[in-house]
């Protein structure tokens, strides 16, 4: 897997960097992908000439809605397109515009992983950061995430880091966030979703965000009691606009930061049920302690209603 970054200020380098990265493509006889906006698209055109007719075109701002969904549909995507014969698949991607910190932090974690997740396939990916629309630590951030640097040429990336290493950097600590309460749960299963259930509906969560959840924190409860010597405590409440469900056992903990990420299947069998609670929530973390492990999970609860008061 190649996986490089090409960090450009005006259309001509965005032009004469990435349209031979395609043609390359096309000429090979592989599947080639742009995911970037219409105007950008429409730049790419006249630069491939004749080539980019057969370039698959994805709107960027309607596909990248949440990492996990992202690395989700490309998993399928070229599973289905090497099963169809492609002989490899290459790829020119630009991210969402990111506004704030916590949108930052999750597409970086979303880059590091693309490096474990196609490492055995024959992918080629290039990402294009424009520094007229990105923010500053989203592009010095890059540096961490991508082995290669497309400029002048292509350059070996000695800021490079280990995706693990990256992923860690950027997890909550064990105590944030404030304001969780403890959820009394006994070790019965039946009566904590029935408990859980409650909560969110005080809290204002949605039917379909209540019910994600509730799948979500039973993968990570059965792992609790598979892996990690059963459940220490689970603490539960709002956070803004958010609800959260934090989930301790009193295992070892995860040395992996990315467990969970990478789709199950022939090239990762493992991680099956994190997987599942990383698609149905807004975000999961794992933090890992001398104590055991703490899954973290959140959910949209702004759904036009104030939390009312227990």
């Amino acid at each position: 897997m190649r996986h490089a970054v090409s960090i450009f200020g005006s259309d001509d380098d965005l032009a004469s960097r990435v349209a031979p990265f395609l043609k390359h493509g096309v000429e090979a006889g592989e599947v080639v992908i742009v995911v970037t906006d219409r105007r950008k698209r429409a730049l790419l055109d006249e630069a491939l000439g004749p080539a980019g007719a057969s370039i698959e075109q994805i709107d960027r701002d309607s596909f990248y809605t949440r990492p996990e969904a992202a690395i989700a549909s490309y998993d399928a995507q070229v599973r289905r397109l090497l099963r169809a014969g492609a002989p490899a698949v290459r790829l020119f991607g630009e991210l969402p515009v990111c506004t704030t910190r916590e949108e930052v932090d999750a597409w970086i974690v979303y880059e590091a992983i693309l490096n474990r997740a196609f490492d055995r396939r024959p992918v080629s990916i290039l990402c294009g950061y424009d520094e007229r629309e990105q923010p500053g630590a989203l592009i010095e951030n890059a540096w961490l995430t991508h082995p290669h640097v497309v400029a002048e040429g292509r350059e070996h990336n000695s800021h490079y880091r280990e995706p693990g290493e990256v992923a860690r950097l950027r997890t909550l600590p064990l105590d944030a966030p404030h304001g969780l309460r403890a959820l009394d749960v006994d070790g019965d299963a039946l009566g904590f979703r029935t408990l859980l259930a409650r909560e969110m509906s005080d809290a204002g969560v949605a039917a379909a965000e209540a019910q994600n959840l509730l799948v979500a924190a039973g993968e990570v409860l059965a792992n609790a009691y598979r892996h990690g010597g059963g459940i220490r405590r689970v603490r539960i409440g709002r956070v803004g606009t958010r609800f959260v469900c934090e989930i301790s056992d009193r295992g070892p903990g995860i040395a992996d930061p990315l467990v969970g990420y990478i789709p199950p299947g022939a090239y990762d069998p493992c991680g099956g049920g994190l997987w599942v609670a990383r698609q149905l929530t807004r975000r999961l973390d794992l933090v890992s302690s001398p104590r055991g492990l703490t899954a973290r999970l959140w959910v949209d609860a702004d759904d036009g209603t104030a939390a009312r008061p227990a």
